[in-house]
């Protein structure tokens, strides 16, 4: 039966540490993502792709919207939408911001 016991405690302890160093590695990859790149990731990239590069006639290519467009041009769009991307898909203003940044960066 003390086999058994520590058997069991000793599954429950190494389980306990193999969870915790994912979610160290989830972190740090979550923590080194630009947080605009985190909010595409979660809002923009079902119409977009993860290439930015659209997907079907109606999602514009992203991929160079940094020389092409202006922030407030950007900020317009997600706003206010166009004929095929609804508005206000990102509301929290420090995402919004962090949305657009990232973005103007993709050149």
């Amino acid at each position: 039966m003390k086999r058994f016991l520590f058997s069991l405690m000793a599954v429950v302890i190494l389980s306990a540490c193999t969870s915790n160093e994912d979610t160290t590695e989830e972190s740090r990859v979550a923590s080194e993502m630009h947080r605009g790149e985190v909010v595409y990731k979660q809002t923009c990239v079902g119409c977009h792709g993860v290439d930015l590069r659209g997907r079907g006639s109606s999602a514009k290519d992203l991929s160079n919207i940094g020389s092409e467009k202006s922030p407030e041009y950007v900020r317009s769009i997600i706003e206010n939408g166009t004929r095929s991307m609804p508005s206000d898909l990102v509301t929290d203003e420090e995402d919004l911001n962090a949305l657009i940044d990232w973005l103007m960066e993709q050149k």
